[in-house]
Order: structure tokens, then sequence, then C-alpha cells
């Protein structure tokens, strides 16, 4: 029952504060209405809110102080009401006496809600027959108090119920409780007794940890001892050492991780090592395949170069005779007019003897020039076949060319020697002219045939010669870009050569970091005591 004496304790103090404030409620409202009875209503509010505190102030948590409380809530509403005659609130007061009963079950005692219920039947019932207007309005029938005494009976019949069940459930839990304190009280003197038994036990279990813990203390330097030299074996670069000495059986675990992390060390150490020697092999394999590839690339360099040279002045040549047999071609044409008109000088040559020998003289000439055009040709087609000849495979074609050139520069020189002997006679025999002039207008023909013959074959040349020009151009272009991409080869070549000269130093390196360990039994010396 103490938590619930603790919490009417707690809940009086307000329900008292809510007692007085309804006197100072009850009195403001009989001093607005200026009633004659307004003194004896403040009185008698005064009265029973100082009786119920008198009553609540010998026992703060008893039923009795209880009751009182409430019977005095509930006769103070009464006269809140009775101050609201006359008034269009009366009817809404009425709702205060469900509030205030609602507030009074705070009290957790269900005689105080049973008594505060009574009062409050009491009033209405009492009143509604002998004072009506001091409880309703006026034309209020008993419907109404009927209806809030069921309202009422409602109430306090739920709040009556909750009251009983927290009452049973703080008893209950009260109950609990001292059970419980009851079973701790019996657990400490259990405990107690145990804590004696515990602490010989205690003392006797410290002295075996004490014991193990030298025992443990004793493997575990052992231990760090073993683990330590193997650290400044690994230190020092020795790979091939194992841990043989055993450790204590909980760290026997930790010297077979040792070794096998040592052993798996070394073996990979191993295998870069091999694959290091491997990388150096493979590199300078590459640095002498490398190294041959930029003396070929630049000898191909320097044979393209001359090649490209070579085609220029090959080109040039070509062109230049093109333009020469363009020359002899219109050198052609002009004495092959000229035979036309030699033919004219025959058929009147018997009545211009002198003109005969006048063009028998421009006949010598052009000879001449024919001769010396011949013989220029036969130059030029010598040095063409020369140039084909230098050109290998290429310039077969034109070294036919030019030897079917040379043979009609052979011809046309032989022709013209002729015509030379042939007019030198006649001219010598001026006299036999008129018989002579028949014999000189068919050679004048043959000439004529000849030069028409000698323009062919020098359209056919200077075609010819175009059309190698035009194909020596394009190969003059082909070679220069050959030529070109052979020195880009060669600086990719070079770059190539730093390149794996780069990685060859780089795997010689790795080696060398390499040969701080030793893996094997036997510890090889390191790079710097060899290079020593």
């Amino acid at each position: 029952m103490n938590s619930i004496r603790t919490l009417r304790l707690k809940v009086s103090l307000g329900i008292i504060g809510l007692m007085w404030l309804n006197v100072v409620m009850v009195s403001l409202r009989a001093f607005s209405i200026e009633d004659p009875a307004t003194f004896w209503v403040v009185a008698g509010s005064a009265v029973v809110a100082g009786l119920a505190t008198l009553v609540w102030l010998q026992d703060r948590a008893g039923a009795t102080a209880a009751v009182g409380v409430s019977v005095a809530n509930a006769g103070l509403v009464c006269l809140l009401v009775y101050g609201f005659r006359d008034s269009n609130l009366q009817s809404d007061i009425h709702m205060y006496f469900f509030a205030v009963l609602a507030i009074c079950s705070a009290l957790l005692e269900w005689r105080a809600l049973l008594a505060y219920a009574a009062v409050v039947a009491v009033h209405h019932l009492t009143l509604f027959f002998t004072v009506p207007m001091a409880v309703f309005p006026t034309n209020s029938g008993f419907s109404r108090v009927v209806l809030h005494a069921l309202v009422l009976s409602l109430e306090t019949g739920v709040l009556i119920a909750i009251v009983v069940m927290m009452t049973r459930a703080l008893v209950r839990s009260e109950n609990a409780l001292a059970e419980a304190a009851s079973a701790e009280r019996a657990t400490s003197e259990i405990e107690a007794r145990s804590r004696a038994q515990e602490l010989s036990t205690v003392r006797e279990r410290e002295q075996l940890a004490i014991d193990a813990d030298t025992t443990f203390k004793h493997c575990l330097h052992h231990a760090t001892a073993g683990i330590s030299d193997g650290i400044r074996k690994l230190a020092d670069g020795n790979l091939a050492f194992t841990m043989d000495t055993p450790f204590a059986p909980e760290f026997e675990a930790l010297r077979g991780d040792m070794n096998d992390a040592v052993g798996r060390l070394g073996n990979v150490l191993r295998e870069v090592s091999a694959v290091a020697t491997r990388i150096d092999d493979g590199a300078q394999d590459v640095a002498g395949a490398v190294t041959d590839l930029s003396r070929r690339t630049e000898r191909q360099a320097g044979t393209v170069e001359e090649t490209a040279a070579a085609l220029a002045e090959i080109t040039e040549s070509v062109a230049a005779s093109a333009k020469r047999t363009e020359e002899a071609r219109s050198v052609a044409l002009q004495a092959n007019k000229d035979a036309a008109q030699s033919s004219g000088v025959v058929e009147n040559a018997e009545q211009a003897m002198r003109r005969i020998e006048a063009s028998s003289q421009q006949i010598s000439s052009i000879i001449v020039a024919i001769d010396e055009i011949a013989f220029q040709t036969n130059l030029l087609a010598l040095n063409a076949g020369v140039e084909a000849a230098r050109a290998g495979e290429a310039g077969k074609g034109f070294a036919v060319v030019a030897q079917e050139v040379r043979e009609l520069a052979q011809r046309s020189a032989t022709a013209a020697r002729e015509i030379k002997s042939l007019i030198q006679t006649s001219t010598s025999e001026v006299e036999t002219g008129v018989k002579l002039v028949r014999n000189t207008g068919e050679a004048l023909k043959t000439i004529g045939s000849q030069v028409v013959t000698i323009n062919s074959l020098m359209d056919q040349i200077a075609v010819s010669a175009r059309d190698q020009s035009s194909s020596l151009s394009s190969v003059s272009s082909a070679v220069n870009g050959m030529d070109q991409v052979t020195q880009q080869n060669a600086a990719m070549v070079e770059q190539t050569t730093a390149s794996v000269s780069a990685l060859a130093q780089e795997a010689l390196r790795l080696k060398d970091m390499i040969g701080e360990f030793s893996l094997t039994t036997e510890r090889q010396p390191r790079r710097s005591q060899r290079a020593a």
C-alpha cells in the first residue's frame, strides 16, 4: 500500500488546490450578481473547504481524507451551479460535476467517488423539488434529472472499476516488489556465502594463473626470440633458413607459419630472379636485332636516297630528250615542206639552172642539219640506253625504244651523207644538170618520203618520251615517299633501341636487387662484393 499512499499524497495536494480554487470561483460569482445571500454562500464554501482541509491534514493519504475532500468538491460545485441560476450557462456548469468527479478518481479511493456521486444525486433530487432554479433553468423536466443521474451513475461506475483495478494492480506490484526484495536479501546472503567460498577458489586460481603466466612468458620469450632471430636473418637478406627449434605447443603454429612465409617469399624471389634473367636475355637479343635492323634501315635509307637522286636525273634527261625530239620533229616538218618545194624547182630546172644551184645549196644545208640531228639523236639514244640500263628492270622498255631511235638516227645520217654526196656531184656537174634533174627529183621524192618517215618516228619518240617522263615522275614521287617512310622507320628504330636499352638496364637492376637475398643454403655473395 505504500505506492498508493505515495500517489495519494502527491495527488491530494492538487485536489486540495482545486477545492480552494472552487471556493474562489463561487465567491467571485456571488459577488458578481449582488445576491443578498452572498455572505452565506461565500462563508458556507469557505467552511466546507476548511473542514475538508482539516480532515485531510489529519491523514493526508487516508480514505477519510479522500472522502472528505471529494464531498467538499461536490458541495462547492453545487454552490457554483446555484450561483449561475437565471443564467444561460447554468446547464453548462453541470458538466463541471463530471469533470471534478474524474479528477477525484486520481485519489484511488472508490468510497470517495461513491460519496461524491451521492452528494450530487441528493443535491439534484432535493433541490429539483424544493428550489428548482438552484439546479436547472426554468421549464426543465424531471427527465433531465434522470438523464444526469444515468450519466453520473455510468461515469461513477466506470471510474470505480478503474480505481479498483489500479488499486489491485498497485497492491500486486507492491507484493511482487516485496517478494523481490525478500528474494534479493536471500540472494545476498547466498552470495555472501558463495563469495567466501569463491575467495579461496580465486586465490587458488590466481596462484595457478601466476604459474601459468610464468610458463607462458617463458614460452613467449622463447618464441619471440626465435621469431626475432628469423626477422634478423630476413633483414640480412637470408631467405634460405628454417626455424627448426620447436616452440611451445600454443606457438608451434606461429613457427610453421613463419617457415611457410619465408619459403614462399624465397620461391617468389627465385621466380622473379628467373624472370629477370629471361627479361635480360630477351632484351639483349632484341637489342642485337634492333641494332642490326638499324644498320639495315640506314643502308636502305641511303640506297633509296641515291635511287631518288638517280630517278630525278633520269626524269630531267627524258624531259630534255622529249623537248629535243619535238625540235627535231619541227625540223623534219620543215624539211618535208622544203622537199615539196624542191620538187617544184626540179620541174622548172630546165628554165632556171641557177635557181637549181641555189636550191641545191639550201638542200645541202638542210642535209647538214639532218646529219647533225641524226648525230644528236644518236647521242640521245645512246644516253637513254645507258640510263635505261642504270634503271634496271624499270628501264627495259625504254632501252628497246632507245635502240630503235639509234638505228633510225644512223640510217638518217647515212641517207644525209648520200644526199650530200649527190648534191656535190650535181654542183660539180651543173652542165649535166638537165640530165640529172629527173634523178634529182626522184631523190628529192625519196628524201621527202624518208622525212615523212622520220617525222612519224619523231612523233612516236615524242609520245614515248612524254609517257616515260610521266612514269618516271610517278616513280620518283613513290621513291621520295619511300625515302620519308624509311627515315621515319630509322627514327622509330632508334627509339626502340633506347627503350630496349632502358629495359635491359632495369632487368639488370632487378637482378642486382634480388642478388641482395640469399635463396640457397649457402649464402650468395652480394653483387657489390662480386663487383669488387
